[in-house]
């Protein structure tokens, strides 16, 4: 049975984005040997909203935890705020497209 794209929330560093509009995110990469779990590409994380919160060029490199509950995609994780893109649409609304990279937990 699908898992609807419903109640998703997503937080960064305890802060709640407002209005998420589109979510995508891959968890995991290429290793670096037979042995070894450990990969330099953990995975991104992609937000578009429409709301302010989180979208500032000020949080650029920070690195925090990442929260994301609902619809059935759920991961906590620690991840570098990476870039935004903003979109202006005239008569309509401002849309933010927020990349986080994840990082290792350890």
């Amino acid at each position: 049975m699908a898992d609807y794209s419903t109640d998703i929330s997503v937080a960064w560093d305890g802060t709640a984005f407002t209005e998420v509009q589109e979510l995508s995110w891959n968890y995991g990469g290429s290793r670096t040997g037979r042995d070894t779990e450990w990969t330099a590409d953990q995975g991104s994380i992609s937000i578009a909203c429409l709301g302010t919160a989180n979208t500032n060029i000020s949080e650029f490199g920070k690195r925090a935890s990442l929260a994301i509950n609902g619809g059935g995609a759920n991961l906590i994780t620690y991840a570098a705020w990476e870039s935004v893109g903003v979109t202006y649409e005239r008569n309509g609304v401002t849309r933010y497209a927020v990349t986080f990279r994840i990082l290792d937990n350890y």
